[in-house]
């Protein structure tokens, strides 16, 4: 995975954060990602960024010692998350973290559509993904 296409870790403030943080922050992205694809029909990453990010997750999960990954904030949900699909991760939260979490997609969407071209989001987005309306 080239780095570009996952989160990078090695600047700041990131570089201060624990294993289970950055565990729980790429959670808190494919979380939203998924919400914003699977329940408001919308999407602001493409579909390889989608894969990066979930496979930097389980790559980073499988590096550091299982007990340091269950501290994570939504281990809860994503326990057996494999990087294959986040289609029935929204179902398994709890009614506060998926009510915080969905306005966190709608306000990351609702952003992102404001501050591109439809040119942009072309060119980020295949053209024919969930999401890109104009």
């Amino acid at each position: 995975m080239a780095m570009s296409d996952g989160i990078n870790f090695n600047c700041m403030p990131c570089i201060y954060w624990d294993d289970h943080v950055k565990i729980s922050y790429l959670q808190r992205r494919i979380i939203v990602y998924s919400i914003m694809y699977y329940e408001q029909d919308e999407s602001c990453v493409s579909d390889r960024q989608y894969d990066a990010i979930s496979y930097q997750l389980v790559h980073l999960q499988s590096s550091v010692p299982e007990a340091e990954w269950k501290k994570s904030m939504y281990y809860y949900a994503m326990y057996d998350f494999d990087g294959s699909t986040g289609f029935d991760i929204p179902s398994r939260l709890t009614k506060k973290d998926r009510e915080y979490l969905t306005n966190i997609a709608t306000m990351v969407y609702k952003q992102w559509k404001s501050h591109t071209t439809l040119e942009e989001r072309r060119a980020k987005l295949n053209v024919n993904v969930k999401g890109l309306r104009v």
